[in-house]
Protein backbone atom coordinates (compact mmCIF):
# COMPACT_ATOMS: atom_id res chain seq x y z
CA UNK A 1 0.00 0.00 0.00
CA UNK A 2 1.36 3.46 -0.83
CA UNK A 3 0.34 6.52 1.19
CA UNK A 4 1.55 10.10 1.28
CA UNK A 5 1.25 10.86 5.02
CA UNK A 6 3.48 9.52 7.76
CA UNK A 7 2.88 9.13 11.49
CA UNK A 8 5.22 9.14 14.45
CA UNK A 9 7.70 6.22 14.70
CA UNK A 10 7.66 3.88 17.67
CA UNK A 11 10.02 5.03 20.45
CA UNK A 12 13.22 3.20 21.42
CA UNK A 13 11.66 1.94 24.66
CA UNK A 14 9.21 -0.15 22.59
CA UNK A 15 12.15 -2.11 21.12
CA UNK A 16 14.38 -2.17 24.24
CA UNK A 17 12.50 -5.11 25.75
CA UNK A 18 12.89 -8.90 25.58
CA UNK A 19 12.90 -10.07 21.97
CA UNK A 20 9.91 -12.40 22.31
CA UNK A 21 7.82 -9.59 23.84
CA UNK A 22 8.73 -7.21 21.02
CA UNK A 23 8.09 -9.87 18.35
CA UNK A 24 4.51 -10.39 19.44
CA UNK A 25 3.94 -6.65 20.01
CA UNK A 26 5.01 -5.86 16.42
CA UNK A 27 2.01 -7.74 15.00
CA UNK A 28 -0.46 -5.15 13.73
CA UNK A 29 2.15 -2.36 13.59
CA UNK A 30 3.03 -0.72 10.27
CA UNK A 31 6.43 -0.89 8.57
CA UNK A 32 6.96 2.27 6.51
CA UNK A 33 9.56 3.27 3.92
CA UNK A 34 9.60 6.63 2.20
CA UNK A 35 10.61 6.38 -1.44
CA UNK A 36 10.55 9.75 -3.17
CA UNK A 37 7.23 11.47 -2.42
CA UNK A 38 5.38 8.38 -1.30
CA UNK A 39 5.46 6.08 1.70
CA UNK A 40 5.29 2.34 1.18
CA UNK A 41 3.42 1.04 4.21
CA UNK A 42 2.47 -2.49 5.20
CA UNK A 43 0.87 -4.03 8.28
CA UNK A 44 3.16 -6.52 10.04
CA UNK A 45 1.48 -9.94 10.23
CA UNK A 46 4.37 -12.41 10.65
CA UNK A 47 7.61 -12.25 12.67
CA UNK A 48 10.37 -14.47 14.05
CA UNK A 49 12.48 -13.82 17.16
CA UNK A 50 16.24 -14.39 17.38
CA UNK A 51 18.54 -13.89 20.38
CA UNK A 52 21.79 -15.82 20.90
CA UNK A 53 20.23 -19.21 20.08
CA UNK A 54 21.90 -21.62 17.68
CA UNK A 55 19.88 -20.38 14.66
CA UNK A 56 20.79 -16.74 15.27
CA UNK A 57 23.56 -14.71 13.64
CA UNK A 58 24.59 -13.78 17.19
CA UNK A 59 24.92 -17.38 18.44
CA UNK A 60 27.78 -17.72 20.87
CA UNK A 61 27.38 -14.04 21.72
CA UNK A 62 30.24 -13.08 19.40
CA UNK A 63 29.90 -9.77 17.54
CA UNK A 64 31.16 -9.83 13.95
CA UNK A 65 31.12 -7.14 11.27
CA UNK A 66 27.86 -8.67 9.96
CA UNK A 67 25.94 -9.05 13.23
CA UNK A 68 27.37 -6.18 15.33
CA UNK A 69 24.16 -4.16 14.99
CA UNK A 70 22.32 -6.93 16.91
CA UNK A 71 24.44 -6.07 19.96
CA UNK A 72 23.78 -2.32 19.69
CA UNK A 73 20.95 -0.01 20.64
CA UNK A 74 17.42 -1.29 20.17
CA UNK A 75 15.30 0.16 17.39
CA UNK A 76 17.84 -0.12 14.58
CA UNK A 77 17.43 -2.00 11.32
CA UNK A 78 19.44 -5.15 10.70
CA UNK A 79 19.34 -5.90 6.98
CA UNK A 80 21.43 -8.76 5.65
CA UNK A 81 21.95 -10.58 2.37
CA UNK A 82 21.36 -14.34 2.32
CA UNK A 83 21.67 -17.24 -0.12
CA UNK A 84 23.52 -14.89 -2.49
CA UNK A 85 20.25 -13.36 -3.69
CA UNK A 86 17.86 -12.12 -0.96
CA UNK A 87 17.71 -9.36 1.63
CA UNK A 88 16.03 -9.84 5.01
CA UNK A 89 14.85 -7.04 7.31
CA UNK A 90 15.09 -7.29 11.11
CA UNK A 91 14.46 -4.93 14.01
CA UNK A 92 17.07 -4.87 16.80
CA UNK A 93 15.69 -5.53 20.29
CA UNK A 94 16.94 -5.86 23.89
CA UNK A 95 19.32 -3.44 25.62
CA UNK A 96 22.74 -2.58 24.20
CA UNK A 97 25.12 -5.49 24.68
CA UNK A 98 22.35 -8.13 24.64
CA UNK A 99 21.88 -9.57 21.15
CA UNK A 100 18.37 -9.74 19.77
CA UNK A 101 16.39 -9.05 16.64
CA UNK A 102 12.98 -9.73 15.14
CA UNK A 103 12.83 -10.83 11.52
CA UNK A 104 9.81 -9.33 9.77
CA UNK A 105 8.46 -12.17 7.60
CA UNK A 106 5.16 -10.89 6.25
CA UNK A 107 3.07 -7.78 5.59
CA UNK A 108 -0.51 -7.13 4.65
CA UNK A 109 -1.05 -4.25 2.24
CA UNK A 110 1.33 -5.48 -0.48
CA UNK A 111 0.69 -8.28 -2.91
CA UNK A 112 3.55 -10.73 -2.69
CA UNK A 113 5.04 -9.45 0.61
CA UNK A 114 4.71 -12.82 2.30
CA UNK A 115 8.22 -13.96 3.13
CA UNK A 116 11.25 -11.90 4.15
CA UNK A 117 12.82 -11.64 0.68
CA UNK A 118 9.54 -10.68 -1.00
CA UNK A 119 8.89 -8.14 1.75
CA UNK A 120 12.25 -6.46 1.12
CA UNK A 121 11.59 -6.35 -2.63
CA UNK A 122 8.09 -4.88 -2.11
CA UNK A 123 9.37 -2.10 0.16
CA UNK A 124 12.66 -1.52 -1.69
CA UNK A 125 14.87 -2.50 1.28
CA UNK A 126 18.48 -3.55 0.86
CA UNK A 127 21.94 -3.24 2.42
CA UNK A 128 21.72 0.58 2.36
CA UNK A 129 19.11 0.36 5.11
CA UNK A 130 21.25 -1.70 7.48
CA UNK A 131 21.85 0.09 10.81
CA UNK A 132 19.26 2.83 10.18
CA UNK A 133 17.68 4.15 13.37
CA UNK A 134 13.99 3.25 13.04
CA UNK A 135 13.09 5.58 15.92
CA UNK A 136 14.36 8.64 14.02
CA UNK A 137 11.67 8.44 11.35
CA UNK A 138 12.21 8.79 7.64
CA UNK A 139 13.18 7.14 5.46
CA UNK A 140 12.39 3.92 7.41
CA UNK A 141 10.28 3.52 10.54
CA UNK A 142 7.59 1.48 12.29
CA UNK A 143 4.28 3.02 13.38
CA UNK A 144 2.14 1.86 16.27
CA UNK A 145 -0.64 -0.54 15.41
CA UNK A 146 -2.71 -3.25 16.97
CA UNK A 147 -4.53 -6.43 16.26
CA UNK A 148 -8.08 -6.06 15.02
CA UNK A 149 -11.10 -7.40 16.85
CA UNK A 150 -11.29 -11.14 16.33
CA UNK A 151 -7.73 -11.57 15.07
CA UNK A 152 -5.81 -14.43 16.64
CA UNK A 153 -2.04 -14.82 17.04
CA UNK A 154 -0.48 -18.20 16.26
CA UNK A 155 2.78 -19.12 18.00
CA UNK A 156 4.86 -21.79 16.27
CA UNK A 157 8.36 -22.78 15.15
CA UNK A 158 10.55 -20.68 12.86
CA UNK A 159 10.94 -21.33 9.14
CA UNK A 160 14.02 -22.20 7.07
CA UNK A 161 16.46 -23.03 9.87
CA UNK A 162 18.34 -26.23 10.66
CA UNK A 163 19.17 -25.70 14.34
CA UNK A 164 17.00 -24.68 17.29
CA UNK A 165 14.05 -25.90 15.23
CA UNK A 166 11.94 -26.70 18.30
CA UNK A 167 11.78 -23.10 19.57
CA UNK A 168 8.30 -21.66 19.06
CA UNK A 169 9.56 -18.16 18.27
CA UNK A 170 7.47 -17.37 15.19
CA UNK A 171 4.24 -15.42 15.58
CA UNK A 172 1.64 -14.65 12.94
CA UNK A 173 -1.88 -13.39 12.48
CA UNK A 174 -4.12 -16.34 11.62
CA UNK A 175 -5.83 -16.02 8.26
CA UNK A 176 -3.69 -13.14 6.98
CA UNK A 177 -2.73 -13.15 3.29
CA UNK A 178 0.72 -11.80 4.25
CA UNK A 179 1.73 -14.92 6.18
CA UNK A 180 4.45 -16.88 4.36
CA UNK A 181 3.76 -20.31 5.82
CA UNK A 182 0.80 -21.42 7.90
CA UNK A 183 1.09 -24.05 10.62
CA UNK A 184 -2.32 -25.73 10.58
CA UNK A 185 -1.52 -27.85 13.64
CA UNK A 186 -0.62 -24.75 15.69
CA UNK A 187 -3.75 -23.03 14.37
CA UNK A 188 -5.81 -25.98 15.55
CA UNK A 189 -7.13 -26.62 12.05
CA UNK A 190 -5.19 -29.80 11.24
Amino acid sequence: MTVSVSARPLPRRFFARPTLVVARALLGCHLCHRVGRTVRRGRIVEVEAYTDDDASHSRGRRPTPRNAVMFGAAGHAYVYFTYGMHFCFNVVTEVAGEPGAVLIRGLDGFDGANGPARLCRALGLDRRHNRLDLTAGEPLWIERGRLRAGERVVQTTRVGIRTAVDLRWRFYVAGSAGVSRRDRAAEGTA
